[in-house]
């Protein structure tokens, strides 16, 4: 099976070589024709006439062998049945049968013969007067070219014969390109495709799979010293597709929520600051990754002042970048949860409130702006009526809350 299979396109090659000395004895039987005519510029027209006569015949042929021969996707059980006519006895595939490796088979198209049919039925069916009509619209399309030959003897029956033999020529030399040729062409653009498709998905895999180990690391390491370094896991984040990405940030979220609030849990908490901020150096342009590192640092175990006012003052720039981005709060369905929270991290930074006393106009005019916005919101209004510091700084500043 296999060598008919390769002898078949060597069979194909030779008849289409043979079709195209055909092509250049129809050139040389111009040349001979036109040598008749009187003079250079004569034997110059004539040429020219045939030559343009022959290309164009050639091309119109050529076009509906190529319609004829473009092979077709086997579908469903023809795939199948294509599949099976090479394995054994079992089903099973034969040893070095690579056929179909990437899924698509081609088939000759039979378009050829069900025209011939059609054609035959039509012919019968109309009966023999009507082809007739034929040589009518033979004769005046050599009346119509013949003289374009000038004083050449035949001008018409040679048009003619230069029509039909071009035709089918080129006819029969594209239909076997395309028949033998085309239908290899098509399954290795489509194997190569494949392959790249598989690649490309392994690459995806393998860097998804890093991301994901790397986020493990970061949060579930026995010691802070075992968490690696922030950019190690800038890099391993950033190639992970956009999918694992967004599953990273979620279960960031998800150890954040579940944790922030209790002491003992505080340090898993603090695991996901270096995720929020690989996910910032890989986009900087989502509010939900500014606000959430917003959160973390803003809950985050401090050892003294200088520490707090550091991982507040951090925590009040990514939430200003969070509601910068996010802009209008109702327009983009967002709680103003942001704003409560950085009119806590301002409260706490403010040194008249550490010291019990109240607040200079534009530092109580920017807690005042975010808590009028948070309370806009019922759920965060609740928790702005809640919120201890919140509560202390408003006796200290003769802030109505409850209004």
């Amino acid at each position: 099976m296999g060598k008919r299979q390769k002898a078949i396109p060597v069979q194909s090659n030779r008849a289409m070589l043979s079709l195209v000395l055909f092509l250049s004895i129809g050139v040389l039987i111009i040349v001979v024709y036109a040598a008749q005519a009187p003079g250079l510029s004569g034997f110059a027209s004539a040429t020219g006439i045939a030559l343009a006569i022959a290309c164009a015949s050639t091309l119109v042929g050529g076009l509906l062998g190529f319609l004829f021969g473009i092979p077709r996707t086997l579908q469903g059980d023809e795939r199948l049945e294509a599949s099976t006519e090479d394995r054994g006895e079992g089903g099973d595939k034969k040893a070095g049968d690579k056929d179909n490796a990437s899924g698509v088979s081609y088939a000759p198209n039979t378009n050829l013969e069900q025209i011939s049919d059609w054609l035959t039925k039509i012919l019968v069916g109309v009966g023999l007067t009507q082809i007739g009509s034929v040589p009518d619209m033979i004769k005046k399309y050599a009346d119509f070219v013949g003289p374009g030959f000038g004083d050449l003897p035949a001008g018409g029956p040679f048009s003619v014969a230069l029509l039909i033999f071009f035709a089918i020529d080129g006819f029969l030399i594209c239909w076997l390109w395309t028949r033998f040729h085309l239908a290899g062409a098509l399954r290795q653009a489509d194997e190569a495709s494949w392959r790249t498709s598989v690649e490309s998905w392994m690459k995806d895999k393998d860097v998804n799979a890093t991301a994901f180990s790397m986020m493990n690391r970061v949060l579930y390491a026995q010691l802070d010293k075992d968490i690696p370094d922030q950019e190690k896991i800038n890099v391993a984040i950033a190639d992970a597709s956009r999918e694992t990405k967004a599953d990273i940030f979620w279960k960031a979220v998800e150890i954040r929520r579940g944790n922030w609030d209790r002491p003992e849990n505080l340090p898993l908490m603090e695991r996901t600051i270096p995720l929020f901020r690989a996910l910032i150096a890989d986009n900087s342009a989502y509010h939900t990754n500014h606000g959430q590192l917003g959160y973390a640092l803003k809950d985050r175990r401090k050892s003294g002042w200088s520490e707090e006012k550091a991982d507040l003052t951090e925590a009040k720039g990514e939430l200003d970048d969070a509601i910068r981005l996010r802009g209008d709060w109702r327009e983009s369905g967002w709680p103003p949860t942001y704003e409560f929270v950085r009119a806590i991290c301002a409260i706490r930074l403010d040194n008249a409130f550490r010291s019990g006393k109240p607040s200079d106009d534009r530092t109580k005019g920017r807690i005042v702006s975010d808590l009028c916005v948070a309370v806009q919101d019922r759920d965060v209004k609740l928790r702005v009526q809640n919120e201890s510091s919140i509560i202390k700084w408003s006796a200290m500043n003769n802030f109505a809350l409850k209004d």
